[in-house]
């Protein structure tokens, strides 16, 4: 049996931008196979090294393109005991992270932590909060200046404590005042200067493309908590915010990434991007599907080098562009997320 080419898409059960991106995929002739955290530990995978494809539930592919995101071994449902449970949810985990060497692309690309972001950003000559990662935030407020500050985890801003039931530990912008009053803790936290801004852009990158997005909201964790008070505006990145982005994404080696940015005076200031970070709740703020029309042409590009075209990848047409998912149904945030975890609760 030949094997087929194909893109693969593996994400956690309870996000939706793979389900839209494969329905979209499919309209453009590009054949894909999502998995998901929920369901694949009943499928059946057979893969001989060195022959470039695998078989999936009887189905042999040779992936073209793979993008695997927030995929984790605590989104693995089992059954069995704590330690074959654990080990059954990494070997699942490590398969689809090792399933990217048999494909000539994979996304998004290395994923950079905080502290590597934040540093590499700033030895690079882009603006950057002061930041200390401290157990002792305290100590920490007392050598910012600035009268509020930022407390963020270290890590994700979120915990699975069971496959499927998220707890938030959000970002919090504090008085400088109360945190010079906050105990020690038993973990290492984030702890920023606030800059005041004149703008906050989440800028999406897509091997190349540039989207972006305006953000206004209260507090940094309203999108969560008070979605409706939260603005969103489709708008054209200025140039000196999609030169850092391109530069930070070339500096990274990403071909996807979801960029959180300020415009403060008319300069850029870096706060983090999240190779796994949504799309779909955005559009559906602002009205629209740009994020979702360009990722399935990236993909549909990835897809069509992979095969050796030896031409320029075909324009899309116009027939094409009016099937590319112009939906803008508002995909809600997944509904597993329960509850706020403070990060200075027992403090």
């Amino acid at each position: 049996m030949i094997a087929a080419p194909y893109v693969v898409l593996a994400e956690r059960a309870d996000y939706g931008e793979f389900a839209a991106l494969q329905s979209t995929l499919h309209r453009l002739g590009v054949p894909s196979v999502r998995l998901d955290a929920g369901s694949v530990a009943t499928m059946e995978v057979t893969l001989q090294v060195g022959d470039g494809s695998v078989t999936l539930d009887g189905d042999r592919i040779a992936p073209t393109v793979v993008w695997a995101r927030s995929l984790s071994p605590r989104a693995i449902p089992g059954e069995a005991s704590p330690a074959v449970k654990t080990l059954h949810a990494d070997s699942w985990c490590a398969f689809v992270r090792q399933l990217s060497t048999l494909s000539p692309a994979s996304l998004p690309g290395p994923g950079p932590g905080r502290l590597e972001q934040l540093t590499s950003a700033a030895k690079a000559g882009i603006r950057t909060p002061r930041t200390i990662v401290t157990t002792d935030p305290r100590a920490a407020g007392a050598r910012i200046s600035s009268r509020r500050i930022v407390v963020k985890v270290l890590d994700e801003h979120f915990v699975e404590t069971e496959p499927g039931f998220l707890v938030g530990v959000f970002p919090e912008i504090v008085d400088r005042e109360e945190v010079v009053q906050w105990s020690p803790l038993d973990f290492p936290i984030i702890v920023q200067e606030y800059i005041a801004h004149d703008r906050e852009l989440r800028v999406y990158y897509l091997a190349g493309a540039v989207h972006a997005f305006a953000v206004t909201k209260d507090a940094p964790d309203a999108p969560w908590r008070a979605e409706s008070s939260v603005s969103v505006t489709s708008v054209t990145a200025p140039r000196t915010a999609v030169e850092v982005v391109r530069r930070l994404a070339g500096l990274w080696g990403l071909t996807y990434g979801a960029f959180d940015l300020l415009l403060t005076d008319g300069e850029v200031v870096f706060l983090e991007v999240n190779v796994d970070g949504d799309w779909r709740w955005f559009e559906s703020k602002a009205g629209t599907p740009v994020v979702s029309i360009a990722a399935a042409l990236m993909i549909r590009k990835l897809h069509l080098a992979a095969l050796r075209h030896v031409t320029p990848t075909p324009p899309i047409d116009i027939l094409d562009f009016l099937l590319l998912g112009t939906r803008t149904d508002r995909p809600g945030r997944s509904s597993v997320v329960t509850e706020r975890c403070e990060i200075k609760e027992g403090a």
